[in-house]
């Protein structure tokens, strides 16, 4: 275990854009010095609710294959049961990225390209999960505490049903990272260099789950989402378009529960309020679009 004194050099984040965010709010985010070495490191301690519904071992086993690929930074140590990382500091080299930094197709290679190598590092014992266990799991918890949820949501957890029930088990299970939101990845200054970040969600399951998260982040209410998915994909396919769809409505769906659970366990978490009610949103609309009907019939 590294020895550490405080740093409070960390700084603040910068917005990452007009949609409501939670950058941190799941953890509480500092900068320290190693006592030995000098070194600053960035310290993330996983707030007790997160840490409730977070698979903390999974994600430290994900964090640390990707430091070790150059593909996230370097994880230099990690107390499980407290819920503690102890990353390298990136916060003079990198900056938080937004939706601006990928709005050039270039970036966005770059970043679909970064997401894509994850899939070729070992599974080792990340959690096997699929976005819709995530929600399943999310649901029972709400339940239990008889959570107020919207008053559209049986419809909504209805159709997430109806997608996974036609979505075929696939043994070509790869590692994910799990969650393409933009504050997620780190951008260098100066080359522009991506890497990710939190592998809070990150899972051994279908590839293609990624690449819906892809969509639901960088190609939502865009026109043309068909390119981002051939980018992010390699190549267009009309049913695994359908099945990104699917697996980006169920996302959506599954970043509404988080919200709203806790909510119910921490009622003054505004930053997770305004996350609720804007991923439920996005689940709306995705499952409204009279397309999506389309996308149920193509999968297979």
């Amino acid at each position: 275990m590294l020895s550490l004194v405080p740093d409070q050099t960390l700084t603040p984040p910068a917005p990452t854009m007009a949609s409501p965010q939670w950058w941190g709010a799941d953890s509480i985010r500092s900068r320290a010095r190693d006592v030995t070495s000098g070194d600053s490191v960035f310290v993330k301690i996983y707030t007790p609710t997160a840490a409730g519904y977070i698979a903390v071992g999974s994600s430290v086993r994900a964090t640390r294959s990707a430091g070790e690929a150059g593909l996230g930074p370097a994880l230099l140590d990690a107390q499980q049961a407290e819920g503690r990382l102890v990353l390298a500091d990136l916060t003079d080299t990198h900056k938080t990225g937004t939706l601006a930094d990928f709005l050039d197709t270039g970036a966005l290679e770059r970043l679909v390209a970064v997401r894509r190598a994850v899939w070729d590092l070992p599974t080792g014992e990340v959690r096997r999960a699929s976005v819709f266990d995530d929600v399943r799991s999310l649901d029972a918890r709400l339940r239990a505490v008889q959570a107020t949820l919207p008053s559209d949501y049986a419809w909504m957890r209805r159709l997430v049903t109806a997608a996974e029930r036609r979505i075929a088990l696939h043994t070509d299970a790869v590692l994910i990272h799990g969650d393409a939101n933009c504050s997620n990845t780190a951008v260098a200054h100066g080359n522009g260099e991506i890497l990710l970040l939190d592998f809070d969600w990150a899972a051994v399951t279908d590839p293609v789950q990624d690449v819906g998260s892809v969509l639901l982040e960088h190609a939502f209410g865009r026109l043309d989402a068909r390119q981002v998915f051939e980018l992010a994909w390699g190549s267009f396919d009309e049913a695994l378009y359908a099945r990104a769809r699917c697996y980006a409505a169920a996302e959506a769906l599954r970043g509404g529960l988080i919200g709203a659970w806790v909510d119910s366990q921490d009622p003054g978490t505004l930053e997770y309020s305004k996350f609720s009610d804007w991923m439920f949103l996005r689940a709306r609309v995705l499952l409204g679009d009279p397309a999506f009907d389309d996308h149920l019939r193509r999968l297979s």
